[in-house]
């Protein structure tokens, strides 16, 4: 499986506005809408994180770049992504007149912890730091961004190391949070082995862990030895005489 790492940074919106608190900001109000400033990315198997800007390659070149990757990758890991990268990205693909990139399933870490956790922040930097596998690069806030929309050299080259730190994380972020993606995509369909497999990670490393009952038959579980994953059988043990072992992650 062709897994890609992703993190886009974007432009706020510029609005004339006569107060701070409670704004309802019409569309004449708008003097320019947001837009996609950079983008870093890397494949689970490469150490390299690519990084992209409006600043250094310009929007269409940009845009175009990350519509090749995301057409390449078999599943896109990110943080929020589904509610805001991908489909900030898609907009940007559309005013170009670029077709939708190759589909791609995507695994939102970001939806995992809200899933499964209750931590004090759900930010993608308090969650690192509470795993202990690292933290965001700090910034200055809002200035780094209105700098950056100014082609401030120093502020880009903040703004990279910022976007790429993102991109280490989710690495480290990924892997501890593996055994918790009840909805990964099946890593078997990638692996060419008879043996069963674990759809998380694409282990063959299992252990037997017990029967598991339910109100339909008895199944058997298993444990991945390699990223933890809680597995069972997918058909019952009457039907498992008759079928190739296929797993799925316990609910």
């Amino acid at each position: 499986m062709k897994i890609l790492y992703l993190d886009i940074e974007t432009a706020p919106n510029k609005v004339y506005s006569w107060g701070l608190f409670n704004q309802n900001i019409s569309l004449n109000q708008v003097v320019e809408p947001g837009y996609t400033l950079c983008f870093a990315a890397k494949w689970d198997d490469s150490s390299e994180i690519m990084f992209k800007s409006i600043k250094r390659n310009g929007l269409k070149r940009m845009i175009k770049t990350v519509h090749k990757l995301l057409s390449e990758a078999d599943a896109v890991v990110h943080y929020n992504g589904k509610r805001f990268d991908i489909p900030v990205l898609n907009w940007e693909f559309a005013k170009l007149g670029l077709e939708p990139p190759t589909p791609y399933k995507q695994i939102d870490l970001y939806r995992t912890v809200s899933k499964n956790f209750k931590p004090t922040s759900k930010k993608l930097d308090f969650v690192c730091q509470e795993f202990g596998i690292g933290s965001k690069v700090n910034h200055k806030g809002m200035e780094l961004w209105h700098e950056c929309m100014n082609g401030n050299e120093k502020s880009w080259g903040i703004m990279e190391r910022y976007n790429k730190q993102d991109v280490r994380l989710l690495p480290k972020l990924y892997k501890r949070l593996l055994p918790w993606i009840s909805d990964h995509p099946n890593h078997a369909l990638y692996v060419d082995t008879t043996d069963p497999v674990c759809p998380n990670c694409g282990s063959t490393h299992l252990v037997k862990k017990g029967k598991q009952p339910t109100n339909t038959g008895i199944y058997q579980r298993y444990k991945c030895q390699s990223c933890k994953t809680p597995l069972r059988s997918r058909f019952t043990e009457v039907e498992a005489d008759k079928r190739q072992g296929i797993l799925t992650q316990v609910k």
